[in-house]
């Protein structure tokens, strides 16, 4: 069908336009290189929580707060290079769940799915409201409109990511510069105003604070996971996204590390604080050091955010391409080829999730779904490293030890899991089998009306 000039020609239109394509098979166009990989992957660790988690480990560690993003860091990099690897496998969009439905089939990957699903959409949620109130920080009077700035900003990011790849990677990339020159002059500025002396009379902390202090500081390195949804529109993606998601996630670790050991030593008092980094800055630069802070605030969380809307979308159009969800969800716009029917509907989902403060609760849902999207890559890497790998792909040392130990690393944080974070997990896996059984019944009975219509 040829598509009518006033849907080419108005955003509005485009979206109730019958032109645009449902596939089944991948036909999104490759754009994005190797440097928005690794500012996408920055973006995606560095969020709204680096502005607050220095207080909170601080609270626990004290002066030997970074020791623990050093460990975590490490950690971090085991479930990262297992990721590089099976993201050098494929070139298709879907991420975790793409390699779970390669190595498992249907159940798992439709959780996983489902799972990875719900993390974005609780993280929208939560990192919505928290940019109302760090735009409150210069504009008190938008706090009473909380709904409204959440509503508008929401339709606005997800119109730049409706309107191509190009254009929202752009966006990211730009936001995450404006971002690290926000944390660098933190770090490059504040370093001389280090008490240094407070960290030579450091004591090794205890095992239970460090576990204490870690747990908060690997899921703050979580996002790199995301980068590897949109392959599809990745440049080489077999060879950039390995390198990129690692060199990527390295840079975030080191800005993290650093700016904590920044924060403690110039302020040793910041685990007090709410506004721990704002704190700190405003000691060696004054007040301006601390809206600089917030403006990097800002900033980051909109990045965050744009990310989100971006990435979440195109695990709906993975799972459409797949026939667990609506095929209408793979709807590819003719013009600026993005998933824009998966677009506008995890739009539309988010919006009243955001807006009703009682969902802000299930934030808990993106830690445990993000650990239970670990586990599974990291055996999908076990099974699909045999008969995926090949010479030239990437392919991390030491055999199945960086999975195996992933796996066990995720294990060991999954039972510092809280009761509630069991129920509320609990509760969304059978929710996601539920709506399995309802999506593998509908599919039965669609390929019984097609096999009847061959004969």
């Amino acid at each position: 069908m040829p598509e009518r000039r006033g849907c080419r020609r108005h955003l509005f239109l485009s979206f109730f336009c019958g032109s645009q394509e449902t596939v089944t098979e991948e036909k999104l166009i490759r754009t994005v290189g190797f440097k928005t990989i690794v500012a996408l992957t920055i973006n995606g660790i560095i969020g709204a929580g680096i502005f607050a988690l220095p207080a909170n480990t601080a609270r626990v560690l004290g002066v030997a707060s970074p020791v623990a993003f050093l460990i975590a860091g490490l950690f971090t990099l085991i479930l990262v290079l297992c990721f590089a690897e099976l993201g050098g496998l494929y070139d298709r969009t879907g991420g975790a769940y793409l390699y779970a439905s390669e190595a498992f089939g249907g159940m798992i990957a439709f959780l996983i799915g489902w799972m990875y699903f719900l993390a974005r959409l609780t993280s929208t949620a939560a990192l919505s409201n928290a940019l109302v109130g760090f735009i409150g920080f210069f504009f008190p009077l938008v706090t009473p409109w909380r709904e409204i700035v959440i509503a508008v900003a929401l339709l606005i990011f997800a119109a730049i990511n409706y309107l191509g790849i190009q254009l929202s990677t752009r966006v990211i990339t730009g936001l995450t510069i404006i971002k690290l020159l926000a944390l660098a002059s933190f770090i490059f500025i504040g370093i001389f105003f280090v008490k240094w002396e407070i960290f030579r009379s450091i004591e090794f902390p205890s095992s239970s604070n460090l576990t204490t202090a870690i747990l908060p500081a690997m899921y703050a390195f979580t996002g790199f996971e995301i980068i590897a949804v949109p392959s599809a529109e990745y440049v080489n993606p077999k060879r950039n996204l390995p390198l990129g998601i690692l060199g990527g996630s390295s840079i975030a670790i080191a800005i993290y590390i650093l700016i904590q050991t920044v924060a403690v030593g110039v302020d040793p008092n910041i685990a007090t604080s709410e506004a721990p980094l704002a704190q700190a800055a405003s000691l060696f630069i004054g007040p301006s050091g601390s809206a600089l802070i917030s403006a990097g605030a800002i900033f980051s969380t909109i990045g965050t955010i744009i990310a989100i809307l971006l990435i979440a979308p195109r695990i709906l159009y993975a799972m459409a391409l797949e026939q667990q969800l609506p095929s209408k969800l793979a709807t590819i716009h003719p013009r600026f080829r993005t998933p824009s029917f998966a677009i506008i509907s995890f739009t539309l989902i988010t919006l009243p999730v955001a807006i009703s403060t009682s969902f802000i609760k299930l934030a808990t849902l993106s830690a445990m779904s993000r650990l239970i999207t670990y586990i599974g890559s990291a055996i999908a890497l076990l099974i699909l490293r045999p008969k995926k790998s090949s010479q030239d792909s990437f392919r991390i040392p030491g055999g199945p030890t960086i999975p195996v130990l992933a796996i066990l690393l995720c294990l060991f944080f999954l039972t510092a899991a809280t009761r509630k974070d069991w129920v509320a997990g609990g509760i969304a896996i059978i929710v996601g089998l539920i709506l399995y059984g309802v999506a593998a019944r509908k599919q039965i009975h669609h390929e019984a009306i097609e096999n009847t219509k061959q004969y």
